[in-house]
């Protein structure tokens, strides 16, 4: 029997857009429990997170191209099963306390969550009408944030409930957070069963590999894939390196499981950011919108750079809002932008998640050799850079396309 939610399909996707959420920042909070727990320093520690994102690399064009071939909704099932595969591979193999399982846990797990993404971001966007597909992508990613926001209060809950039991170990403790998870992509395997969801075949003027060719071509394509690549790099260094901010007795001395819960409140302003984005974004310049979240970042990290004091890192939290609106304008952009290749660009942008990998490895390396303060001009660059090439491809866009140009280049 099928069931008759009111659109169903945006109910589904927005779950799994939640649980990647979820899954991701709980893996970004766990980095500094894993530095303790393998007495690694801050490079080092980075090999958790790069065997996290390694996996936008290797994953994503196969994916892409599979669902080129067979469509959206029979690969989205796929996926699911794998998520759920990957999750009890990782549940089992970090008990065993040993770095290359655990890493190999990781690997495996991410895998799953990398094709997932491949197929259900731009799955939102092309089950509406094109007008109303930012909206929907506001909406799902607002569903990413509430798994965000959830990510280290579950991840935070789980050690307390562990720790009251005597479990004390961090291993056992991840495993049983990825049993839980697991048990998620179970439910949503039996949702999946028991609606309609329209399928949808990718219509390309060209083969796949041709596709991705001209896509690799188009400057102002690639512009906004960078743009994405350095977001996701901010994101995830603002979220894992603010905890360790307010954990460190040089600056807010909070202690490791308090810092793990307040980092919650990044997330949180990330989500009322997008949700207040889905409700009045249309009547907002986009591109001035952009600019300006970027410019507040940017006061936010001299500020980290120049004071060492709690206040600061509180201050850190606050740059969750002025990421909220970012994701959703760079995606959607970006696939108007991939056109008919909407398949091979959606591959692409989530190839892109390395930013997460590269930027905070560039600020670990930063800590390593002079401080965690200074190394927040990693992050300032990185925002610098996102309103020159942002802007660069919304140039391009417009020289190529003249009085066709969409509605946000006519709108400067």
């Amino acid at each position: 029997m099928r069931a008759s939610i009111k659109d169903a399909p945006l109910v589904l996707l927005s779950l799994i857009f939640f649980i990647w959420g979820l899954i991701t920042v709980s893996s970004n909070s766990l980095i500094p429990y894993y530095k303790e727990a393998f007495g690694l320093d801050y490079k080092m520690s980075m090999l958790f997170p790069m065997a996290f994102f390694i996996t936008r690399i290797t994953i994503s064009l196969p994916t892409s191209f599979v669902m080129a071939k067979i469509g959206y909704k029979q690969t989205l099932q796929y996926c699911l099963i794998w998520c759920l595969l990957g999750c009890l591979a990782m549940a089992y193999l970090v008990r065993s306390e040993d770095l290359f399982l655990t890493l190999l846990g990781i690997l495996l797990m991410a895998s799953g969550l990398s094709a997932i993404q491949v197929v259900s971001s731009p799955y939102v966007s092309l089950l509406s009408t094109p007008d109303k597909s930012v909206l929907r992508q506001s909406i799902a990613t607002a569903s990413n944030s509430v798994g965000t926001v959830l990510g280290p209060l579950v991840l935070t809950g789980v050690i307390l409930i562990a720790s009251f039991f005597h479990i004390s170990s961090t291993a056992h403790q991840v495993s049983a957070l990825f049993l839980l998870i697991a048990l998620f992509f179970l439910g949503l395997l039996i949702f999946f069963k028991r609606i309609e969801l329209p399928d949808i075949k990718p219509k390309q003027i060209a083969g796949f590999w041709k596709g991705l060719g001209i896509l690799v071509r188009d400057r102002s394509f690639m512009k906004l894939a960078l743009v994405l690549m350095l977001y996701i790099g901010v994101e995830v260094s603002f979220g894992t390196f603010t905890i360790t901010y307010l954990a460190d007795q040089q600056y807010g001395n909070l202690g490791l499981v308090s810092a793990t819960q307040l980092i919650a409140s990044y997330w949180v302003f990330m989500f009322v950011g997008r949700l207040l984005f889905a409700n009045f974004g249309s009547r907002i310049n986009k591109d001035y919108l952009f600019s300006l979240s970027c410019l507040l970042a940017v006061v936010v990290s001299v500020f980290a750079i120049t004071h060492n004091h709690i206040w600061v890192g509180y201050l850190m939290l606050t740059v969750g809002l002025c990421n909220s609106t970012l994701y959703p304008i760079i995606y959607a952009q970006a696939l108007h932008a991939a056109g008919k290749q909407s398949s091979q660009g959606a591959a692409i942008l989530i190839m892109c998640s390395i930013g997460g990998v590269i930027l905070p490895f560039a600020q670990a390396s930063l800590i390593d050799e002079w401080a965690l303060s200074s190394s927040y001009i990693a992050p300032a660059i990185a925002y610098i850079l996102m309103i020159g090439l942002y802007w660069s491809s919304a140039k391009c866009r417009s020289d190529n396309q003249g009085e066709i140009a969409p509605k946000w280049l006519k709108a400067k």
